[in-house]
């Protein structure tokens, strides 16, 4: 059976999580009444204190029941009780027969290179305290996803260049990603020695003038590093920004920002905001970069692409902080649907 309903709720989880959390009990409520769950199921979710927590493990335990149970669920979702009491659930997609997109064929093993600059030590800035622990989380989740993981640590801005342009020769594979974790400033990226390389500099090694082998293959790059020195408040926290003002503070978050490149098949993501400040935590890692390898480690086994888990992604660190709030951005230049399933899942 064409599992349609199942992928839809996948697919659109996240904004059913946060629609729903308004009122779990009234969803949770609909759903029993329906016979979409047995009593004990609702009893047991029904103590659960926690709204959002209810609704993630009742949309978890309706998928667990199959394609039909799905169908069930979101028709009931389509109902004029329900509509009235979630309005934002109008009109949404998830009731829409799924728009056919077709997806990069993603076959081999290993899927290709995910390539980790990790700028830790400089000659005159501060030492960014918390990214090894970011190295180690991308290193982790890109090798389960079936990629061959290499990294280069602490490398000057000529440095980085070369290295990219030599890798944009020789690389291969159906997929390439490229994880850059440095400071930064609002022109670009800071090589190991203050020297600024542009995210154009970053990308263009692996356009299809310079590397034919991936011509119509999805090239995926994450960026953790600042953008310039804005902020909403002072916190303890430590910025990923080169001057020594900014970085003594010490900031729970990484910002997440994309450009729309020249080039199709590109996705750029960088972790803030033009002009402003991207967090990391000293001991354990950036917002951006650890919310990023939580969410492929989430939703990459149900199925669910890439563009998805990014706004996963964006929601999850948009709700970070207290003092000082962070707004990871994308933008994407892709064709089709890039689906990382876990090798031999």
């Amino acid at each position: 059976m064409d599992k349609k309903s199942l992928k839809r709720i996948v697919e659109h989880k996240v904004f059913l999580i946060e629609t729903l959390s308004v009122d779990a009990g009234h969803i949770l409520q609909a759903v029993h009444q329906a016979s979409l769950i047995t009593q004990r199921d609702y009893m047991n979710l029904k103590d659960i204190s926690e709204r959002e927590k209810t609704v993630i493990d009742l949309i978890d335990k309706l998928m667990g029941k199959g394609e039909e149970t799905c169908r069930k669920f979101i028709d009931l979702l389509r109902g004029n009780i329900i509509l009235d009491a979630f309005p934002t659930l109008k009109g949404h997609p998830i009731f829409d027969s799924p728009v056919q997109v077709s997806q990069y064929k993603i076959a081999r093993i290993p899927r290709g290179v995910c390539v980790i600059i990790n700028n830790v030590n400089f000659t005159s800035m501060k030492e960014r305290s918390g990214s090894d622990e970011d190295q180690k989380s991308l290193a982790k989740v890109f090798r389960w996803l079936g990629f061959e993981v290499v990294v280069h640590r602490n490398k000057t801005a000529a440095e980085m260049k070369n290295l990219l342009t030599d890798l944009g020769k020789t690389v291969d594979g159906d997929c390439f990603v490229c994880c850059v974790l440095s400071h930064g400033i609002k022109e670009g990226v800071c090589g190991s020695d203050g020297v600024v390389v542009s995210v154009d500099e970053i990308r263009e090694p692996f356009t299809g003038i310079y590397c034919q082998s991936l011509v119509g293959k999805p090239k995926l790059f994450f960026i953790q590093a600042c953008r310039g020195g804005k902020q909403q408040h002072r916190v303890k926290v430590q910025a990923d920004a080169p001057e020594d003002g900014e970085s003594e503070m010490e900031v729970d978050g990484d910002d997440f920002d994309i450009t729309i490149p020249a080039d199709t098949d590109f996705l750029i993501a960088r972790s803030t905001t033009d002009g402003h400040l991207s967090y990391r935590k000293t001991k354990e890692g950036s917002w951006f970069i650890q919310s990023l390898c939580r969410n492929l480690e989430e939703h990459c086994p149900l199925g669910a692409d890439i563009q998805t888990i990014l706004l996963s992604v964006n929601n999850e660190v948009s709700r970070e902080g207290i003092s000082c709030k962070q707004m990871p951005v994308h933008e994407v230049a892709m064709r089709m649907k890039l689906i990382l399933q876990p090798v031999n899942h």
